[in-house]
């Protein structure tokens, strides 16, 4: 019981002295909710398995990433979680360095996070969203689906917010420079389609970053732009998943839970479940939420029909409801693979001719 007392004044003092430190360079909002989930796991123990629909509807799109923070954590003891917390503390200190007293940053560590609703702004968000630093192995749900709250709040970051930004942001701290895919090992054959957006995104902000033109003037172009990409990352995480979790479904089904390591019912519970409502979410009116993701909501309607009715239908038999899920994602091939992929494309041209006219605009002085 020392080592166990040991740990926990070591923890107290940490979370004490992270509310004082003064970062030299913001940390990610993924670092903030690897802080926030560790200290919540230590105080509180485990998540709530799920939330029922009053409860989800009820959260805003911070509470919610918080919550799925948390969530990652399940499993993971108190003086574990403790232990995590105060190495992880270490790591961000060496990594985002401390600054000067002087100087005056919002961001907070730990036991603070839970005040941090304000770190919600695109600046951040935008290069948090898909941090290196990964979600624990006894995560619960695809970290793809848990980013996307993050990822739809960084699309709402708006022309001035996004300038701003870029001007402070030096080439080799590109922001898309440090983003990875999110629903399969960079390099592999299934992170394609994100490793394609991202890779993209990275090359635009790198132009700009090193442009000789009139930084403003082309920051206003580009900035369209930015957004679509990021909406179209949003499209290409929710499309791979549901591939990713109808093939494993599959696998259940003939190979059989033992040999494949997961239950048909803990994958409609981590996966199908949370991919449904997530696809569902991004159409609905909220006052941050980005035009962009409401357009892709809309086009994501078919896979949060189909989520939906899967998991009607595993509330009667399991097996009827992924055998469904599978033929319904495999009969709609065309529309996943096919039609999304091109409305990306298209919708990055749109996003160029949109960025052109704010250039424009921007020069004209409108």
């Amino acid at each position: 019981m020392a080592t166990e007392s040991s740990t926990t004044t070591l923890f107290r003092a940490k979370v004490s002295g992270m509310k004082e430190w003064k970062p030299l360079n913001p940390p990610s909002n993924r670092d903030r909710l690897e802080l926030y989930a560790l200290h919540k796991q230590a105080v509180s123990g485990d998540a709530p398995a799920r939330l029922n629909t009053a409860q989800q509807q009820q959260q805003s799109v911070g509470e919610r990433a918080k919550f799925n923070a948390w969530k990652s954590k399940r499993g993971l003891k108190q003086d574990e979680a403790m232990t995590a917390y105060i190495t992880e503390c270490d790591r961000q200190m060496r990594v985002y360095g401390t600054a000067a007293a002087s100087v005056d940053t919002s961001t907070s560590g730990g036991a603070a996070a839970d005040s941090g609703k304000n770190n919600s702004t695109g600046a951040t968000t935008a290069a948090s969203a898909s941090s290196s630093t990964r979600i624990s192995s006894t995560s619960t749900m695809p970290r793809g689906i848990a980013a996307i709250p993050l990822l739809c709040v960084a699309a709402a970051e708006n022309k001035d917010t996004y300038s701003a930004r870029m001007l402070r942001t030096n080439p080799s701290e590109s922001w898309w420079g440090k983003q990875e895919p999110l629903c399969a090992e960079p390099g592999s054959a299934f992170a394609l389609p994100e490793t394609i957006v991202l890779h993209v995104a990275n090359q635009v902000e790198h132009v700009i970053l090193g442009a000789p033109l009139e930084p403003k003037n082309l920051l206003a172009a580009v900035w369209p732009v930015h957004n679509v990409l990021i909406c179209i990352w949003i499209a290409f995480i929710h499309v791979c998943t549901l591939i990713g979790s109808a093939v494993l479904a599959s696998k259940i089904i003939f190979l059989g839970k033992k040999r494949v390591g997961i239950s048909l019912e803990d994958l409609f519970q981590d996966t199908v479940v949370p991919l449904g409502t997530s696809a569902s979410t991004l159409s609905k009116s909220h006052p941050r939420q980005a035009t962009g993701v409401r357009v892709i909501g809309l086009a994501l309607m078919p896979l949060s029909w189909i989520c939906k009715i899967s998991a009607n239908l595993a509330d009667g038999t399991i097996a009827v409801g992924a055998i469904f899920y599978a033929w319904a994602v495999m009969m709609s091939w065309f529309y996943w693979l096919s039609v999304i992929p091109w409305s990306a494309v298209g919708a990055v041209w749109v996003g160029a001719v949109v960025g052109i006219c704010f250039g424009i605009i921007e020069i004209a002085g409108v």
